[in-house]
């Protein structure tokens, strides 16, 4: 492989692995060869190939999968025509296998009494729901949602799949606007324990209060994501 002396010798290998990923040498889905084969292949370091790597990731183009390997993936073109969506499907680089819910009923925590606009006396719907592809959790959900939002919506609690709708889709259809707000965080016993991960890897936290057309809140949604299997698009 001949480079350019204008060029880095990394965008080269990573224009040579673009082209082998959009051309299905490589397959969706599928695992690249190990760095030794691929640096060899390449004709390349290992250091020079890491460079490539690290900038097909931050593009989309793969997932590296700690003790796993690298994967490439898919590309499925996902539309985003509405502000509000659910980011913990919508923005996953790959397809969402299944989600494990966690919920119960309880009078509101004093954040939530202060960003929900709540009473001591009211109750509220608390959920954490963890999302995997296949048997690895990529992010999960904290939400907090008033029984007077469940009401509006006409959600029978006692019905598990009218629960998950609401968490899933009905909150985020059902809002005009909200408020956001994006940071990094360093994963604590909570992260460790839902997503599988070690203590203090770098995460990304979205914290939304979704509202109606009375700019009154309906649902508090925090959003917990593991950078490698997320790509964050809004529509403002």
């Amino acid at each position: 492989m001949t480079y350019s002396n204008n060029i880095p010798s990394y965008v080269v290998v990573y224009n040579a692995l673009y082209s082998d990923i959009v051309n299905q040498v490589y397959e969706e889905g599928e695992f690249l060869p190990s760095e030794t084969l691929l640096a060899k292949k390449y004709e390349v370091s290992r250091n020079t190939l890491r460079q490539a790597l690290a900038v097909l990731n931050e593009d989309g183009l793969i997932i590296k999968s700690q003790g796993k390997g690298t994967l490439v993936a898919i590309r499925t073109t996902k539309e985003v025509n509405h502000a509000l969506f659910n980011p913990m499907r919508v923005s996953c680089k790959d397809i969402i296998t299944h989600v494990e819910y966690l919920y119960n009923f309880a009078p509101p925590t004093r954040i939530a009494k202060e960003k929900l606009r709540l009473k001591q006396s009211d109750l509220i719907l608390a959920s954490n729901n963890i999302y995997y592809v296949q048997d690895r959790p990529v992010g999960f959900s904290f939400i907090q949602i008033p029984m007077k939002t469940i009401e509006k919506f006409g959600v029978d609690v006692s019905v598990e799949e009218e629960v998950e709708e609401l968490i899933e889709t009905k909150i985020y259809s059902g809002a005009v606007n909200a408020t956001m707000t994006i940071k990094l965080i360093y994963a604590n016993e909570m992260e460790v324990e839902f997503l599988g991960i070690e203590a203090m890897v770098p995460i990304l936290l979205s914290e939304n209060i979704l509202l109606d057309n009375k700019s009154e809140p309906i649902a508090r949604c925090k959003c917990y994501f593991i950078p490698a299997y997320y790509d964050l698009h809004f529509l403002i």
